[in-house]
């Protein structure tokens, strides 16, 4: 993740929002996209082993015979689950290295009557090549695990796919998870994955999405982004109105949603997916210790944090 600063987080209250809020797209132009059962179903084992599994095939670093692997496994579990599975492949000159990189982008379509609305659900798959924030100077130039930092978002999505085809949606779906968003050291050459699919839109881009990054933390605690607030508050409506819904907001012994938005904008893959005309707002926790740290390891994860992110997200996508 591209965050440049570590500020204490502020509470803003805001009242409960009406569930039958859309998205609020502009560009949106639908037919349908009644769901008369939300999805609110998770294995949350399952996906915490997509995380385990992960970070067991080592550090998912672009250039790397690990990323590889890494990349012909998600493959293989979203095929299954999805209508399409295509890689959008790229590249980018860093140092003295032309460091080759694939996008993964899964689509489930709707039951929805067309033109259907179209929602995007993303995360990133590398792992960050240096432990940057490590407390240990001697651990800096170290990669990192990338258990939350990474795997998690993932593995919420790949839960979700298994979902969506086992109950689906009445609106279309596009899963991208994204290589090259914490290869760094620099913002020039971070989030290079989500720039290069907002340069490369489909036609019928999606009208809306959701973001995951850092969501599997144990002690889970998850405000409204700000950019996200200033740029696709009606997405963050709808995912803070399922939280309440569905009683995932955090209390003094649950983790969860907070009903507060921090006092600071997070760079991330959602910047240029807003910036391209697609409002996508970033489900983070970014009070988290470890992150670019070498101890961004397994059991600092939790499955009931990937079961709370995920069902929020089913539900946010699922009511109209």
């Amino acid at each position: 993740m591209s965050k440049w600063r570590w500020f204490w987080i502020i509470t803003t209250i805001f009242g409960v929002i009406a569930f039958g809020l859309g998205a609020g797209c502009s560009n949106s132009s639908v037919a349908s996209t009644t769901q008369s059962t939300p999805v609110t179903t998770f294995d949350r084992d399952r996906a915490f082993s997509d995380l385990k599994q992960q970070v067991d095939f080592g550090y998912r670093i672009p250039g790397t015979a690990t990323q590889v692997k890494t990349r012909d496994w998600l493959v293989a579990q979203l095929k299954p689950n999805a209508d399409t599975v295509d890689l959008q492949p790229f590249s980018k000159q860093i140092n003295d290295k032309n460091v080759p990189m694939w996008n993964i982008i899964a689509t489930l379509r709707g039951t929805g009557v067309a033109p259907r609305e179209r929602v995007l659900l993303c995360a990133h798959w590398d792992s960050r090549p240096i432990a940057d924030h490590d407390p240990d100077p001697a651990n800096r130039t170290k990669p990192i695990p990338g258990a939350n930092d990474g795997a998690s978002g993932v593995a919420v999505l790949l839960e979700i796919a298994r979902q969506l085809k086992a109950h689906p949606i009445a609106r279309d779906v596009t899963i991208v998870l994204f290589d090259g968003e914490d290869y760094g050291p620099n913002i020039d050459n971070m989030l290079l994955g989500s720039k290069y699919y907002a340069a490369h839109l489909p036609a019928d881009k999606p009208n809306w999405g959701i973001l995951l990054d850092m969501v599997g933390d144990k002690d889970l605690d998850i405000p409204r982004e700000l950019y996200s607030q200033n740029h696709a508050q009606a997405v963050n409506d709808r995912i803070w109105s399922a939280a309440y819904k569905l009683a995932l907001m955090k209390t003094d012994t649950l983790s969860g949603f907070v009903d507060s938005t921090n006092d600071y904008e997070i760079t991330d893959d959602h910047t240029p997916l807003n910036e391209a005309g697609i409002p996508v707002a970033d489900v983070i926790d970014f009070t988290y210790t470890p992150w670019h740290t070498i101890s961004d390891t397994v059991d600092k994860c939790s499955p009931e944090s990937l079961r709370i992110v995920g069902v929020a997200v089913e539900y946010a996508i699922s009511t109209p």
